[in-house]
């Protein structure tokens, strides 16, 4: 059970991690205009890239914006993404309650 919670828990880290990836994939591939306005950061400068593309991106999942667009597949990427911390941490937290308890 103990190798069991932490097992979960890092696939939900993990998940939570990747799933911003995806999400921004399909924005890119299905919503270019939408894409776009992440991308823009101003008139005259490059588009954003590296470390600012993913500032913009986790403020953008962050936001009431990926409802907006009303894509069911993108909302379920961005739910799971949304949830899968708070049972990686949940798992985590068991994990080591189940160990504290069997110490004693």
């Amino acid at each position: 059970l103990y190798i069991g919670l932490l097992l979960v828990g890092a696939a939900c880290f993990i998940t939570h991690a990747v799933l911003p990836f995806r999400i921004a994939k399909r924005l890119r591939e299905d919503y270019p205009q939408h894409w776009k306005v992440i991308v823009d950061i101003g008139a005259g400068a490059q588009a954003a890239h590296g470390p600012q593309l993913w500032l913009r991106m986790q403020h953008v999942l962050r936001s009431p914006a990926i409802a907006a667009i009303d894509d069911a597949s993108i909302t379920r990427l961005w739910r799971i993404w949304r949830y899968s911390q708070w049972l990686a941490w949940a798992c985590w937290i068991a994990a080591l309650a189940l160990q504290w308890h069997s110490r004693r």
